[in-house]
């Protein structure tokens, strides 16, 4: 059998529709390329708001965070708890908090274009920039939320589980509203809250098995090729999770554009933008 006709025969059934949309829509935004694309800029964006914003929140709190996120101790960077109590630091830190925020809307701006490109919605212009920066806010402060949540993991019995819970709760409410602020509320509560879910446990497996990895993978790195051993596999990292959170969007657009009962349900009685409604 043919690989054309494996395809069509796979298109006669709805499951295989279903599967056929995801496939071509992963390909149409181009996946990897715009994945890469939105790792970079976190890397250069997220992460130094995080940083710079250790000034109000302590460094321990960023520590904690990239210690969480990315599985290397923080100490490494050569910045102590008791350089950024000191007040020269805390005034540059302000500083350069307000200049990681204003330059670091080129994140949200490349998440506009990776929304635009799956709900086929119109770019925002510079009158929407607080959509930018609110965006770039909210990821900032959901990853040091989530690095929070794993404390909920020493209480007994239940712990694991609410930490789970915990995280996957965080991610569902950003990756809900960064879609709604980058689209300028184009898509349905439905299209918002379903995109926010499976992003959301999609996130949360890709961390489930950092835990695990990362330390590993980050002490091997940096023996081999020191700091930069560290931004590339910090960079490989959010590789990962920037393909997660494209392919979830491109996902549920895919999924709602079908004429089945859960394509029909995300939709609504309004449609969704960039599907066949």
């Amino acid at each position: 059998m043919t690989a054309r006709a494996v395809v069509d025969r796979l298109r006669r059934t709805p499951a295989g529709r279903t599967a056929w949309r995801v496939v071509s829509g992963l390909i149409e935004i181009q996946w990897v390329d715009r994945s890469l694309a939105l790792a970079a800029q976190i890397f250069i964006s997220v992460l130094p708001v995080i940083i710079a914003a250790s000034v109000f929140s302590g460094w321990h709190t960023a520590a904690d965070t990239l210690s969480d996120q990315f599985g290397f101790d923080a100490g490494r960077l050569g910045v102590t708890e008791a350089e950024t109590s000191d007040p020269s630091f805390a005034a540059f830190g302000v500083l350069g908090l307000v200049m990681v925020l204003l330059s670091g809307t080129s994140f949200a701006r490349a998440l506009g274009r990776v929304y635009g490109a799956v709900w086929s919605v119109p770019s925002m212009g510079p009158r929407d920039a607080w959509r930018w920066l609110a965006a770039l806010v909210a990821v900032a402060l959901s990853v040091s939320l989530v690095a929070q949540t794993r404390g909920l993991s020493r209480l007994d019995y239940a712990g694991r589980p609410l930490a789970l819970l915990g995280e996957v709760a965080v991610w569902t409410l950003v990756w809900a509203f960064a879609p709604y602020l980058l689209t300028k509320g184009a898509l349905s509560g439905r299209l918002l809250w379903a995109t926010g879910l499976l992003t959301a446990v999609g996130l949360t497996a890709v961390h489930v098995a950092g835990r695990i990895l990362l330390p590993r993978i980050t002490a091997n790195a940096q023996q081999h090729f020191g700091p930069l051993g560290l931004a590339f596999t910090s960079v490989s990292w959010l590789f990962v999770m920037s393909m997660v959170i494209v392919g979830a969007a491109a996902i549920i657009e895919a999924v709602a554009d079908d004429d089945n009962p859960v394509g029909r349900y995300l939709r609504g009685s309004g449609g969704a933008p960039g599907t066949g409604s």
